[in-house]
């Protein structure tokens, strides 16, 4: 039993540090299209349509490393809302 103690421990180890490195640029970029989309869709409390948790799960794709993922679905939250933006 305790010889596979340190092998658990290792595979805990490796599996957490299996995220890709920061990219400061690319979370700016994520942070600025969640900013632009909340400060000008509709009042959250009042329509219910399910983009604000895309919104926010967008938001954590690009805090976990997943930019192309995060950016692309704010920018078609955005689109969505009438935003004409370059790809």
């Amino acid at each position: 039993m305790w010889r596979a103690l340190p092998l658990a421990t290792l595979l805990l180890i490796t599996a957490c540090a299996g995220e890709p490195p920061a990219s400061p640029e690319r979370l700016a970029e994520c942070n600025g299209l969640f900013a632009l989309w909340a400060r000008y869709e509709q009042h959250w409390t009042f329509h219910h349509t399910g983009q604000r948790a895309r919104a926010e799960l967008a938001l954590d794709d690009c805090q976990h490393g997943r930019y192309e993922e995060g950016i692309a679905e704010l920018k078609r939250l955005l689109r969505r809302g009438g935003f004409a933006l370059a790809d």
